[in-house]
């Protein structure tokens, strides 16, 4: 049971993320669309959002049921499957949807002038939560030197789906401390995402959602490394790792939720409104003339590239090599 609960568990979040993604978005959003609120919050925004949600409804279903009764020997198959029509039926009924909501749009401007430049008090303080997820690191390496001499010389770090060792590490540096450096590495470039999308994007585009987002994951990156590290002294049973990423979508959306409580009264408080015309596909922004380096997205949550500045795209290839050679660097770890 322990198995298929764990396999079940991803995807059912990914099933509440397709269901929950109409209301990700800004609240002066409707299916990605900029509108008024009395649009957005009215009886013509609501039956949009029920009928997306009835729509949808049969294919999660279906998929969930499948997940429970198939036997295990088709989880691998099945699991794809459960995943990617779902999705595309998603991507059907909001786009479809969204075509019904485009002649409420609000009128766009052609240029927007950005103002990057600007100073924000709490940035500094707010970058001092991402030393938290480091202490926890830093307190379970101290456990480790402290308990150095109860560390057998050579330890399990992976198991099969059958619960039998099949990978193993040894007492020496990087055996036993290599999973914290690694923790640390990968929350120090989340770390290092927050300060860049507040420089390079507008106010106006600066809410809390890209904090509270690489906050949650730079936790659950710490605690998750945390918990490998101490595998020289402690087996970790799967309920634990179930636990935590439950934890972690519980508290994502939570904050998530919270920081959207707000309703904008008028149009001018709805945020940034980019043109409809450097857009592609409602995930693709490009444009020269605009000189911010991230902007709203328009479909999900947080930020996006501006693809029109030449810097975003050295930007986007460092945040595709940095996590490539982490993960290099982890299966080194683990096949020593």
């Amino acid at each position: 049971m322990s198995i298929r609960l764990y396999l079940l568990l991803p995807l059912a979040f990914t099933l509440t993320g397709l269901h929950a993604l109409p209301f990700v978005p800004r609240p002066h959003r409707l299916l990605g669309v900029a509108v008024p609120p009395k649009i957005r919050y009215g009886s013509e925004g609501r039956q949009i959002l029920w009928r997306y949600e009835l729509h949808l409804l049969p294919w999660t279903a279906v998929a969930l049921l499948g997940s429970v009764w198939l036997p295990l020997s088709w989880a691998a198959v099945w699991m794809a499957f459960a995943s990617l029509v779902p999705l595309i039926a998603a991507a059907r009924i909001f786009f479809q949807l969204r075509a019904e909501v485009r002649p409420f749009a609000l009128p766009t401007p052609s240029t927007r002038e950005a103002v990057l430049t600007d100073a924000d008090d709490r940035l500094f303080p707010r970058m001092f939560l991402f030393a938290i997820p480091l202490a926890l690191l830093i307190g379970t390496a101290l456990y480790l030197h402290l308990h150095w001499n109860q560390i057998p010389a050579r330890f399990p770090v992976h198991w099969g789906s059958d619960g039998t060792p099949n990978g193993w590490s040894t007492r020496s540096f990087l055996g036993v401390y290599g999973p914290l450096f690694l923790g640390a590495a990968i929350a120090l470039f989340i770390s290092g995402i927050y300060p860049l999308a507040a420089w390079g994007s507008r106010r106006a585009a600066r809410q809390p959602d890209p904090l509270i987002v690489l906050l949650a994951i730079a936790f659950v990156v710490a605690t998750a490394f945390s918990l490998a590290g101490v595998l020289p002294l402690h087996v970790v049973p799967a309920w634990q790792v179930l636990t935590l990423d439950l934890a972690f979508f519980i508290f994502l959306g939570t904050m998530v939720w919270l920081s959207r409580r707000h309703r904008p009264e008028s149009a001018n408080a709805a945020g940034e409104i980019t043109p409809d015309a450097c857009w592609h596909w409602d995930q693709f922004y490009y444009n020269p003339q605009d000189p911010a380096l991230f902007v709203e997205k328009r479909i999900g949550l947080g930020l996006t590239f501006n693809f029109g500045n030449r810097l975003s795209w050295i930007v986007s290839l460092l945040t595709i090599l940095i996590p490539i050679g982490l993960a290099f660097l982890a299966f080194q770890l683990t096949n020593r």
